[in-house]
C-alpha cells in the first residue's frame, strides 16, 4: 500500500509505503513500513521506493560525472574544486591516458588555474579522497560554453525521467548541455538568446523542482521565447 503519490514532496519520517516494496536511497524501512529519510520527492515505480533529495551538498561517489575547476597543482597533476566539501585529484596520466615523463614534460601546458574540466569520479576512498579521470571522449578541459551552478540535489530534475527534461532543454534551446552530478552544468550554443533562455529554464527547474508538470512548463517557456525571436 502506498501513502503518497509519485513525485509528491515528503519530509523525514513521513510514511510512504508498507509491505513488499524495495527500499533505495532517501528512504528506510521499519518493520513492514517504509519512511522518508530526507526532504525530497517520492519516486515510486515497479514496487520500488526512493526519495530524490531536494536539499544537501554534493558528496562524490564512484562513477559520477562532475564539472570541476582547477584550483591548485602538484608534481603529477591538479586539484579541482567540485562544489563540494571534498576536492578532486586529477593525475596527468588520467587526463592524457598515457604515461607522462614528469621530468621532461611541463604539465602546465595541459591545465592551468581556473580551467574548467569535465571528469569522472574514478575512486573515493574511506577518507573521502577523490580521484578523477578525464580521458574519455567528451571529457577533459572545457573550451567555451557557459556554466550554470544549481543545487546538486536538483540535478535529477534537470535530467528528468529517461532524459526527458534534458532532451527538452537541448532540442528547443538548440544547445548542447553537459550535466555534472555536482550541480554544475555547461551549455554550448550559437544563439545567445536561446542560451540565456536555457539558463532561465534551469533556474526555473531549481526553484520548482518539487512541482509536478515541470517539463511541460519548461517546454512552453522555451517555445514562447523562441517564437519571439530566439531563432
Amino acid at each position: 500500500m502506498l501513502y503518497v503519490q509519485n513525485r509528491e514532496m515528503v519530509v523525514p519520517g513521513q510514511l510512504i509505503a508498507e509491505d513488499g516494496y524495495r527500499v533505495h536511497e532517501g528512504a528506510f524501512r521499519e518493520g513492514k513500513f517504509v519512511y522518508a529519510s530526507v526532504v525530497g520527492l517520492a519516486d515510486l515505480r515497479e514496487r520500488e521506493v526512493r526519495v530524490i533529495p531536494l536539499q544537501g551538498c554534493y558528496v562524490p561517489k564512484r562513477g559520477d560525472v562532475v564539472v570541476g575547476i582547477v584550483v591548485d597543482s602538484h608534481y603529477s597533476g591538479w586539484i579541482l574544486d567540485l562544489a563540494s566539501p571534498y576536492a578532486g585529484n586529477l593525475f596527468v596520466s588520467d587526463l592524457l591516458r598515457r604515461k607522462v615523463d614528469l621530468v621532461r614534460e611541463d604539465i602546465s601546458q595541459y591545465l592551468s588555474m581556473g580551467d574548467v574540466v569535465v571528469a569522472n569520479v574514478k575512486d573515493v576512498d574511506e577518507r573521502m579522497r577523490v580521484q578523477l579521470e578525464a580521458s574519455e571522449p567528451g571529457m577533459g578541459k572545457v573550451e567555451g560554453g557557459k556554466m550554470v551552478e544549481l543545487s546538486p540535489m536538483k540535478i535529477p530534475r534537470v535530467v528528468g525521467r529517461k532524459g526527458s527534461m534534458l532532451n527538452t532543454l537541448e532540442r528547443i534551446g538548440e544547445c548542447k548541455l553537459k550535466v555534472g552530478q555536482n550541480g554544475r552544468i555547461m551549455i554550448w550554443g550559437r544563439n545567445q538568446q536561446m542560451i540565456n533562455a536555457v539558463v532561465e529554464a534551469l533556474l526555473m527547474i531549481e526553484r520548482e523542482a518539487h512541482i509536478s508538470g515541470l517539463t511541460d512548463r519548461v517546454r512552453q517557456m522555451l517555445e514562447k521565447i523562441k517564437s519571439k525571436g530566439g531563432k
